[in-house]
């Protein structure tokens, strides 16, 4: 299972990580980029008076191999 997780950062200056299930793997890396900048600008999610995801930091795949025992 192929996941993009992205770190950010809150308005507290804290890392947070938001995980994202079976992402298109053909954007480039400045169209996720600018995707994720876009959801920061939103400022849809609040948690204790601190705004979260205000700043992307970094962006990753994550492949994930499951090897079925028995």
């Amino acid at each position: 299972m192929l996941k993009l997780s992205a770190a950010f950062e809150n308005s507290l200056g804290k890392t947070h990580r938001w995980t994202f299930s079976e992402p298109n793997k053909e954007l480039s890396s400045l169209e996720i980029q600018e995707q994720l900048e876009r959801m920061s600008d939103l400022a849809l999610f609040e948690k204790d008076g601190a705004q979260l995801y205000t700043k992307a930091t970094s962006a990753k795949f994550v492949e994930t191999i499951e090897t079925p025992i028995f």
